[in-house]
């Protein structure tokens, strides 16, 4: 082997190795939880591959044995084939990015995984007609007379990136946009110089220094923003404990238990049990660190429920439809939206009226529905009434941060108010929950 070939199978062994302390940093931090991560650490994985694959093929050449023969080609095929991906997985990462910002269409990574299949069929057909690389005798790697084409693939994947960067360059700050106008830059240029000039695998290790860049300069950034927002939510979950347990509640509650305590003791006694789970469900929900079972939300609900029925009795008829029961969610979900559609709702309704509750499967998705045929309101008057709504929006957040689960609500004064709850229903079985 020459002394390019020495140089190069060194640099690609260290910039894996550096790949692969980065992808133990990661995994072992616990810090790949959201897409996002997940596709930095498949770019770590896929780099570390790509230069292993390549330092292989440099071993490999220049020896007529069958297994110099094998390893040679199928290196080579997945130099290739690994570069292709690398690409869309940047395109996939960027695009995730700058969702965390701003809404933005996933048209742009579609576009570039496609190039990516194309570029792979490509390197696929490359094996029989040789367009892209053949092979001399001994095994040695030559470029084909279409090499071009499978760069000039590459080029139009960092167009993508670019335009990407700078229709949305307001949404990044001046040192995100130079570390992502950086990793496109540098192997873009190196790209530029291995197209002229054949030996040193200038793009690689490029993309290794890139990406090196990226992961001290933004994604740890990122992992520690997570924890944070962790932090948030811990606190946010107080909060909303908190303001479940409003003092007119307490007070009308005792109120209610000490007046059936001279008519009704049984009832009572019931009525006291019901309190007591009902406190210790918002305290437990503090302490709760993972998702919990559909069946033990629904419990501290009923136990809230059954409450505001003692209280106002034939005002508040409560009807339960749970079709599908077995998957998990963030706790305090259900029952802030129902103490809402009782206090808000139905109360405010000369008369009172109906609290629906729904749990059912569609597709892909659980669908939780709370329902109330209450006075409802304007969706448009109440983002502007200068109220804080912070339990429905506290609900939105877990929902979207812990389980990538939505929230829908609609209502019309005089007629109600409807709230769904979907949720993502793979892995959110009980299995999954026992499992943890």
């Amino acid at each position: 082997m020459s002394t390019v070939g020495y140089i190069n199978v060194s640099l690609e062994i260290w910039g894996a190795i550096l790949s692969f302390v980065f992808i133990t940093s990661l995994y072992m931090g616990g810090d790949v939880k959201n897409r996002t991560d997940k596709v930095f650490f498949l770019i770590l994985l896929c780099n570390s591959l790509l230069l292993i694959s390549d330092a292989a093929a440099w071993l490999f050449k220049g020896h007529a044995t069958a297994v110099s023969y094998w390893g040679v080609h199928i290196a080579n095929f997945l130099v290739y084939v690994l570069g292709y991906l690398l690409m869309a997985l940047f395109t996939e990462y960027l695009v995730g990015y700058l969702s965390i910002r701003i809404k933005i269409s996933r048209r742009a990574a579609g576009f570039v995984w496609g190039l990516c299949a194309v570029g792979v069929i490509l390197t696929i057909i490359s094996q029989w007609n040789h367009m892209y690389y053949d092979f001399a005798e001994n095994n040695i790697y030559r470029r084909g007379e279409w090499f071009w084409l499978s760069q000039f693939l590459g080029l139009i994947g960092t167009g993508v990136d670019i335009s990407l960067l700078l229709i949305y360059s307001r949404e990044l700050k001046k040192k995100e946009l130079w570390v992502f106008l950086s990793y496109i830059f540098l192997p873009m240029l190196a790209m530029t110089v291995q197209m002229f000039i054949y030996g040193i695998a200038w793009l690689y290790l490029a993309t290794t220094i890139s990406i090196i860049f990226v992961y001290v300069s933004l994604q740890a950034n990122q992992a520690q923003k997570q924890k944070l927002r962790e932090m948030e939510l811990e606190i946010s979950k107080s909060a909303i404990m908190l303001s479940q347990v409003q003092p007119h509640f307490l007070y009308n509650t005792l109120l209610g238990i000490k007046q059936l305590c001279d008519s009704n003791p049984q009832k009572a006694s019931e009525a006291l049990e019901h309190f007591a789970y009902y406190l210790r469900g918002n305290l437990d929900t503090i302490a709760q660190k993972k998702m919990i079972p559909f069946e033990m939300e629904m419990s501290h609900v009923k136990d809230y429920l059954y409450l505001e029925k003692m209280r106002f009795d034939q005002k508040l008829t409560i009807v339960m439809e749970l079709e599908y029961t077995d998957f998990i969610l963030p706790a305090m979900t259900v029952q802030p939206i129902a103490e809402n559609a009782v206090r808000w709702g139905i109360i405010k309704k000369k008369g009172g009226g109906t609290l629906t509750i729904k749990s059912e499967m569609a597709e892909e998705n659980v669908i939780i529905s709370v329902i109330d045929d209450g006075v409802g309101f304007d969706p448009l008057e109440s983002k502007n009434d200068g109220k804080t709504h912070i339990g429905i929006e506290n609900v939105r957040q877990r929902l979207m941060f812990q389980c990538n689960g939505t929230m829908e609500i609609e209502s019309k004064k005089g007629c109600g108010t409807t709230v769904k709850i979907i949720l993502p229903r793979k892995g959110m079985t009980n299995e999954y929950y026992c499992s943890r």
